[in-house]
């Protein structure tokens, strides 16, 4: 691949040059993020990944069950008719003059992580290990990293509103 060429021109191992390459998807998905979403919309999005998967938790298992990428599927749906909707659902307003081009970045960030995170969880290893490396997938899909990338948002809301007060 030719990807791995120009890494390995830098002097990076394989696994590190695949890490990079996920943090730079993750980057440019974030950025997509920032400009779909928008700035005022971002903290709202946060809240409806965690409903999103909140709600794939608790389908019957019967349902889900039937197609091993079902729940993904049905993750990425609420997720996507959730925001589409999020005027009429839920307005969390941040207090101050508005969010700093850092934290907007900052907080698409760790939303596309925490995604990343959550289908990785919903595929499992076995799937995924065709498409990245076991090293890469321990960031997404260790205990730890579930932990992470889900407390990460919030922390980093408590934070946004604690600094704009």
């Amino acid at each position: 691949m030719q990807l791995e060429k120009i890494f390995h021109s830098f002097g990076l191992s394989a696994s590190l040059a695949e890490l990079v390459t996920v943090l730079l998807v993750m980057l440019a998905i974030a950025v997509i993020l920032w400009l779909v979403v928008g700035k005022k919309r971002l903290h709202n999005s946060v809240m409806n990944i965690y409903l999103s998967f909140a709600l794939v938790q608790v389908l019957p298992v019967n349902l889900i069950s039937t197609s091993k990428n079902l729940s993904v599927l049905i993750f990425l749906i609420l997720l996507v008719v959730l925001t589409l909707i999020g005027n009429y659902t839920f307005d969390i307003g941040l207090s101050g003059s508005g969010l700093a081009y850092w934290q907007i970045f900052l907080m698409s960030f760790f939303e596309v992580g925490v995604v990343f995170s959550i289908a990785a969880s919903f595929l499992g290893d076995k799937q995924l290990l065709q498409y990245v490396s076991k090293d890469a997938l321990f960031y997404f899909t260790s205990p730890w990293a579930k932990f992470t990338w889900l407390a990460l948002p919030l922390l980093f809301l408590i934070y946004i509103n604690k600094s704009n007060d």
